[in-house]
């Protein structure tokens, strides 16, 4: 069976309910708390293996009770965590979220044991990473762990897909060794360096990613669905309209998703519509990894909504 490598972040979400953002200075109450596995990384080497694939996930946890919990759901989920380190020196990493009555959400992420994933261990770690069929990374880790993993990869001619997020500036000569980009809107036009409000305009930023080398790129567009730009042309893969109650992870589950239909031998449209379809499925449950369906809940979705 082929392997899919997730390198990346695991955090724990702890998250709070309002009607509405807090303003600078103000205090709200919220009788509305939870405490979930989450985390980029995570999300992505959960949504896979829920979808069927054989996931093998890197990165480090703390030794704390949120780094238990991490290790006892990966292994209910028959999730490799065999290279996962737990160290005693850093906390599992932290996600503060604030979520509104309209389903949108403001993150603050506090790395602890992501950022002690270092070159070492990468160094350690690689040639298990080459067992893969593809890689998935992010970036929640350091990003010289992230650039390395990426021109490792390239040298040994293994499929990346890199999900850009949260948005930070990445290299020119990183982007180009990329075979698969998946920025939202957002993270398209910081890496482009063009406004992106339209289809033309969105075009346009992708034409920017190709010149400098990227493979593909397959930019989400919420509930429009995604648009595939590579030498080949654009093509539009729609989404889904659903009543959305928590947008986290929904870009998590995309990427989960695409990658194991990627590994399974599908056309990358086809692997996009089926990411969408998760995707949209995603949003309609509360939390992180909780909320990542299973390959017969995306079935029955794709069949009532076709």
């Amino acid at each position: 069976m082929k392997k899919l490598a997730v390198v990346g972040s695991f955090v724990m979400d702890l998250i709070t309910r309002v009607n509405e953002f807090p303003l600078e200075g103000q205090t709200l109450i919220s009788d509305n708390f939870r405490c979930l596995p989450g985390g980029k990384g995570a999300n992505q080497a959960m949504a896979a293996a829920r979808l069927g694939a054989n996931v093998m996930m890197f990165g480090k946890l703390g030794t704390d009770s949120y780094g238990d919990t991490f290790i006892s759901v990966f292994k209910e989920a028959k999730v490799d965590i065999s290279h996962v380190r737990q160290v005693e020196e850093l906390p599992t990493a932290m996600g503060l979220i604030q979520i509104n009555q309209h389903a949108e959400n403001k993150i603050i992420v506090v790395p602890g044991a992501n950022f002690g994933y270092t070159l070492e261990d990468l160094e350690r770690d690689f040639e298990k990473i080459c067992e893969a069929d593809i890689v998935i990374t992010q970036m929640e880790l350091k990003p010289e762990v992230t650039f390395e993993l990426i021109d490792r990869c390239y040298a040994k001619q293994i499929p990346v897909v890199l999900n850009p997020a949260p948005a930070a500036d990445i290299p020119k000569k990183i982007l180009s060794k990329v075979t698969y980009l998946t920025p939202n809107e957002t993270e398209l036009e910081i890496l482009s360096g063009v406004p992106v409000y339209d289809e033309a305009s969105a075009e346009k930023a992708i034409k920017a990613l190709l010149e400098i080398g990227v493979g593909t790129v397959i930019a989400t567009l919420g509930k429009k669905g995604a648009v595939i730009g590579n030498l080949s042309g654009f093509e539009y893969v729609k989404g889904y309209s659903v009543n959305a109650v928590d947008t986290v992870a929904a870009g998590d589950s995309f990427n989960g998703a695409l990658v194991t239909r990627l590994i399974e031998g599908d056309t990358l449209s086809g692997a996009v519509a089926y990411a969408n379809a998760v995707g949209a499925l995603t949003v309609t449950k509360h939390g992180a990894i909780p909320s990542l369906p299973f390959s017969n809940e995306v079935e029955v979705f794709k069949k009532a909504n076709s």
